[in-house]
């Protein structure tokens, strides 16, 4: 790739480098003139003849002579071999000079010495091999180009800004071969190797009246002019753009034109901008005729005036789609009237302009207009035609076409208008379109409201009086007040036959009222049986007098709806709506009919639940009675015998006095242990009946205090025992305090009886606040449980250790659980055997 390269000033460059070699050759000549008075050699190296370094060292660079220049510049003598010139080098640089003392032969380097304050300079230094006193010497002069170097940066620079610019940089021969190309140019012109357009004759890449446009600014460039123009033309890769195109000459050093500068700006976007104020223009003066208006044929006609009043003398013509042809409803008055009939009468879709507009749904220019094979007859006097899809949800809903009769293609310009005010008679259907779908839209939504509206206050009236014909009566009396005059029925399948259960309104016909009492037989009714079947609504917009019943019946009969019922997933029955005046269901008219109808659904099913769990709750609230009773009551009734056993066995144990042997007394010891646990068993049933029983007397508790309450009733279980406690500041809730004591009373106990093996048993109490309620926990270090039966915990009777083990009856957690549920809260265990476990439960905030 060959880029644009701008590089040191060549003239300054040759006449340094000259300069530098005079230099050396004359202080060698004087040198070698002078010798062995090295002295005369100074004088004659003075600065004003010498303005440059010039210095002689041994052959390692120790100095031996130096002239004033060097003296001023460095403040460093030249005493015998005692300082190397070398050490006033950079380090990177002392390396250089090394190897080129070593090998003996003239060699020129650019370094940067030091000064005698320690600043650094560039010097291009020249070093020439030779003797001294029989011995090997170097002679050196060194000429300053600090100029050079900022000359080099400042060409760096350039070259930087060059690359980076995205115009495209060129350097031409005066026959306008490409010589070279900036990258950020060939990025632009889509470049990727510049081989490919090495030496190329810049010229041809035009075409036309361009290639003359731009062959005359090469000319005149040629003679040191500067010129600029803007021309199109492709990249390398085809992509079409706009440019503005500098040409300038570039002068050698005897001021003579040698080779050109071209530069090409991208300015596609620009003229695409100036496009865009065109259309602009056209559409604004659209926007003011049609802003208002949602009439398509009204906003054709002003397309039409305005593409007449701003391109003169065109024929314009709208044309819309019926069956398979564009006619035209809309046209010129400069249109003839044999041309006005053509088009009228219709232009067939498979027109090929036409066809093309309509399948590519995009702007379509014709130059060259030949009646016959564009299918379109009487215009042979035209020359070009425009044609522009008004395309709306997709599809094309017209047709703007414009035709001029001057010869030639249409201009830039025409085709910019053309686009201009197809694109604004296209948003301006658009917004018709819209406008129609908003008042549909709100149309439908107004209905729905009202229909969901008039259903709330029906459906608050079913809460109070869940009677099913009401509610049919009511649903049917919301439709007919939101639709035009006509009756409602509704109808369930009998039998074999379809009855109507509920109307409202009348028929207006005695036989047809008769017909709807006796009923209309299943299977040859389609009106109700489509809907049945399908789960769908059915709108018949003309009713078909003949197709359910005996047409004489129903002439007077318009239009017809029929919609299933659906309760819980079954068809509980049809609702069907006739209205006497012809007309279509609007979108309103079905929103109304199938929220009414859904919401009737919905209710009809409410109703069946609420029927359903009403019952069932009655059952579970008589049964829960007749258990708590059944409980209370065998409690108590267990207790006699309990007694009784308790009684004989201390009767025996006292009879037998001091006959009784071991076998007997271990015998009358079970007897009695069973008969206690047996006790424990009842109260403990006793207990749980009595807390289902009991009212809630909901206060103000504070369940530090029932901690401290506990802790001071369970003290007997702490003695011979190291118990931690860690309680945490605890709220006030709202519960029965009774109750809530016999909770924590529960989950202490529990977790000293269960944490009794460890050598210091830990409990900690404490609770979380959250959004809606609160959380308390307690914590032992105990012997846990198998999480895999923790949701037998709360159960009556169930316990997940042996009796030997720890003792209980298995009714503690069971009445916790009772307790909070009553209170609106739950409960919850975490644990893992031999890791203790955690109980919590949650009360609702006031």
């Amino acid at each position: 790739m060959q880029a644009l390269k701008f590089g040191e000033t060549p003239l300054f460059t040759d006449q340094t480098r000259n300069l530098g070699k005079a230099t050396n050759a004359a202080v060698t000549d004087a040198l070698s003139c002078s010798m062995p008075d090295p002295s005369a050699g100074d004088a004659i190296l003075s600065s004003a003849a010498f303005p440059h370094l010039a210095w002689t060292t041994g052959r390692h660079g120790h100095l031996l002579w130096s002239n004033h220049a060097w003296l001023t510049y460095t403040g460093a003598e030249a005493t015998q071999g005692t300082v190397s010139f070398v050490d006033l080098l950079q380090p990177e640089d002392q390396h250089l000079m090394a190897v080129q003392l070593a090998q003996r032969v003239p060699f020129e380097l650019e370094l940067r010495l030091s000064d005698k304050g320690g600043q650094l300079h560039w010097f291009r230094v020249h070093g020439q091999p030779s003797t001294l006193d029989g011995g090997p010497a170097w002679v050196f002069t060194g000429v300053n180009i600090d100029d050079l170097q900022q000359e080099r940066q400042r060409s760096a620079q350039l070259q930087s800004m060059m690359d980076a610019s995205s115009s495209c940089i060129k350097i031409l021969d005066l026959d306008s071969h490409l010589l070279s190309m900036n990258e950020g140019g060939m990025t632009t012109m889509e470049i990727d190797d510049f081989d490919v357009c090495r030496n190329l004759l810049w010229l041809d890449f035009w075409e036309g009246n361009t290639r003359t446009m731009v062959e005359d600014a090469l000319e005149r460039a040629r003679r040191g002019e500067h010129v600029s123009f803007e021309a199109s033309r492709t990249t390398f890769k085809g992509t079409p753009k706009w440019w503005h195109i500098s040409i300038s000459p570039l002068y050698d050093t005897e001021g003579r034109v040698h080779q050109l500068s071209a530069v090409s700006r991208d300015i596609t976007s620009t003229k695409a901008t100036q496009e865009a104020v065109a259309a602009l223009d056209a559409f604004v003066a659209f926007s003011e005729i049609s802003g208002a208006s949602t009439d398509v044929l009204l906003l054709a006609q002003h397309a039409r005036e305005v593409l007449q009043a701003t391109l003169g003398d065109v024929t314009v013509a709208y044309y819309t789609l019926e069956g398979d042809l564009w006619k035209c409803r809309v046209w010129s008055d400069n249109l003839a009237p044999e041309i006005v009939d053509v088009l009228t009468a219709g232009i067939p879709v498979t027109a090929p302009s036409y066809a093309q507009a309509t399948q590519t749904l995009q702007p379509v220019f014709v130059a060259g207009w030949n009646a016959e094979t564009q299918g379109v007859s009487r215009t042979e006097q035209y020359n070009a035609a425009a044609f522009y899809p008004c395309v709306v949800d997709g599809r094309a809903q017209g047709l703007l076409a414009m035709g001029i009769q001057k010869s030639g293609d249409l201009t830039e310009r025409e085709r910019a208008v053309f686009r201009s005010v197809g694109r604004s008679l296209t948003l301006a259907l658009e917004r018709a379109d819209v406008a129609q779908r908003i008042d549909d839209q709100r149309a439908e939504l107004e209905a729905r409201t009202r229909a969901l509206e008039g259903f709330a206050t029906l459906t608050r009236d079913l809460t109070l009086q869940p009677e099913r014909d009401a509610l049919f009566r009511r649903s049917m009396e919301l439709v007919l007040s939101l639709i035009p005059e006509g009756y409602a029925l509704y109808y369930q399948p009998h039998g074999e036959k379809w009855c109507a259960t509920a109307q409202v309104g009348h028929v207006r016909s005695a036989p047809l009222q008769a017909a709807i009492e006796g009923g209309f037989p299943v299977g040859q009714t389609p009106s109700l049986d489509i809907p049945c079947q399908t789960k769908e609504a059915l709108f018949q917009d003309e009713y078909d007098c003949t197709r359910d019943v005996e047409a004489s019946l129903v002439q007077h009969v318009r239009t017809v709806a029929s919609l299933p019922v659906v309760v819980g997933g079954h068809v509980h029955g049809i609702f069907s709506v006739a209205l006497f005046e012809p007309r279509p269901w609007s979108a309103a008219d079905r929103a109304v009919l199938t929220t009414t109808v859904h919401s009737l659904g919905l209710a009809l099913e409410s109703a069946q639940s609420v029927v359903h769990l009403a019952e069932e709750r009655r059952k579970l609230e008589a049964a829960n009675e007749e258990l708590e009773a059944f409980a209370y009551s065998v409690s108590h009734d267990l207790r006699t015998p309990v007694r009784h056993i308790v009684g004989f066995a201390t009767l025996l144990r006292k009879h037998l006095g001091t006959g009784l042997d071991d076998k007997a007394n271990r015998y009358l010891t079970v007897i009695d242990e069973g008969a206690g646990r047996m006790n424990t068993l009842i109260d403990a049933m006793l207990d749980l009946s009595r807390t289902s029983r009991l009212p809630l007397r909901v206060t103000p508790v504070d369940l530090e205090i029932l901690i401290d309450r506990v802790k001071l009733d369970l003290r007997p279980d702490l003695v011979g025992r190291e118990v931690c406690w860690k309680v945490s500041p605890l709220p006030l809730v709202m519960g029965d305090p009774d109750m809530l004591l016999q909770v924590m009373e529960n989950l202490l106990s529990n977790a000293l009886k269960y944490s009794r093996n460890q050598n210091v048993a830990t409990i900690e109490v404490w609770a979380e606040e959250r959004e809606w309620d609160w959380a308390v926990f307690i914590r032992d270090n105990g012997a846990g449980f198998d999480p895999r039966y923790g949701d037998k915990l709360f159960g009556v009777f169930q316990r997940l250790h042996r009796q030997d083990e720890f003792e209980g009856v298995g009714v503690g957690l069971a009445n916790v659980r009772r307790i909070i549920h009553r209170h609106g809260g739950e409960v919850s265990a975490v644990g893992l055997p031999g890791q203790g476990a955690t109980f919590g439960f949650t009360l609702p905030k006031p």
